[in-house]
């Protein structure tokens, strides 16, 4: 049951990496964090944390246990150039 000066909890379904159904399970989203279709975040699971991806937005949900962690972090692109020698050393 909700309270009337409580605001509720925005709903993400989530699809973990190695599902091959279509399957999704519900987390709250915490309050601030703004998410769309597409964005990764971690949750908590009964094995630790992990990386899943948001399919969908709901605004209510009776499935949801638990609330989103954190967004995940972008992976920075590994540059394929060989790093620069420093200039500063001249023997």
């Amino acid at each position: 049951m909700t309270d009337l000066f409580t605001p509720s909890l925005a709903v993400a379904a989530v699809r973990f990496k190695w599902q091959k159904d279509e399957k999704t399970y519900d987390y709250f989203i915490p309050q601030g964090l703004d998410l769309a279709p597409g964005d990764k975040v971690i949750v908590e699971t009964k094995r630790g944390e992990t990386t899943v991806e948001v399919i969908s937005i709901k605004s209510e949900s009776d499935l949801a246990e638990k609330q989103i962690l954190r967004r995940a972090e972008p992976i920075e692109p590994v540059s394929a150039e060989p790093a620069q020698p420093n200039s500063d050393w001249n023997f």
